[in-house]
């Protein structure tokens, strides 16, 4: 009988050990889910904003592309309108100002601006349009907008920015009859070609964004450090822009080698600069 309770005691012993392990592998295993649980619940909220952000910065720099093509088109259509007005001996500031807001209207995307964080949409912004003429007969057309984002769970963010266009005041001139013109063309400050279309790849850069920021700052690729605004950034580099056309990589987009400076001349007054291939190949197609 001693034995037999001796066998039985045993046996309950080991059962308990190996229930003790069962309950010890069941508790990691547990402990290991609950911490993927928690990670997941904490990084997916980040990521979320992460994405939301991206979006919003891609809709400011639309809004500010909207803005300033709104503005280029209505100092240029409301210079020519002052000289009309001028010429019949009417007031010129008014009819600019009618005109400005109209043109600005006209030209950019009046639905995207009212959908977007603009401030008071593309209505308020064509009537906040200042027109003015500087010494130099030059039209200056300036506009102040605000930016008001809001996010689910964050603080509202909130920009005013100003962004204003020259345009050169038009003359009237009418050359003489022994001054021929053979039609205008565009030309860049350094370039050895002139372009009959506007649209030339040459002269309309197609930017791209990469966020693989490494291989260009390890020299990777064959564009190059700009001297503008890459080498002078402060913090940290979470994309870069390329323009196809380029030899350099940037940082901002607002740079200056982003851009290209373009002229309307008359082809006659040209000498030694040869026609664009490109044009010419577009032309021919």
């Amino acid at each position: 009988m001693f034995s037999c309770q001796k066998y039985f005691s045993e046996k309950a012993a080991q059962n308990d050990k190996k229930e003790a392990r069962n309950l010890k592998r069941t508790s990691f295993s547990a402990s290991k889910d609950g911490a993927a649980t928690v990670e997941a619940s904490l990084i997916l909220p980040l990521f979320l904003i992460v994405l939301l952000l991206l979006a919003s910065a891609g809709e400011f720099l639309m809004i500010h592309g909207q803005i300033a093509h709104g503005l280029k088109e209505a100092a240029c259509q409301a210079a020519t309108a002052e000289y009309a007005a001028g010429r019949a001996g009417k007031g010129g500031k008014i009819l600019s100002g009618i005109s400005a807001g109209a043109v600005f209207l006209s030209s950019v995307d009046r639905q995207f601006l009212d959908r977007s964080g603009l401030f008071g949409g593309s209505k308020k912004a064509a009537a906040s349009i200042r027109l003015t003429k500087n010494a130099k007969e030059e039209y200056e057309a300036q506009l102040t907008y605000t930016i008001r984002k809001e996010y689910p769970f964050l603080p509202e963010i909130t920009g005013v920015y100003t962004q204003k266009i020259r345009q050169k005041a038009m003359t009237g001139y009418v050359p003489d009859g022994d001054e021929r013109s053979e039609g205008m063309v565009y030309i860049t400050p350094h370039e050895s070609v002139y372009h009959t279309d506007l649209n030339c790849t040459h002269l309309a850069l197609d930017i791209s964004v990469d966020d693989e920021v490494e291989k260009y700052l390890k020299g990777k690729t064959a564009y190059k450090e700009c001297e503008k605004c890459t080498k002078y950034h402060d913090g940290e580099i979470v994309c870069l822009y390329v323009a196809k056309e380029g030899e350099a990589y940037h940082t901002d987009l607002s740079c200056s080698g982003l851009k290209r400076t373009v002229q309307q001349v008359d082809k006659s007054t040209l000498k030694g600069v040869k026609p664009c291939q490109r044009c010419k190949k577009q032309e021919d197609t």
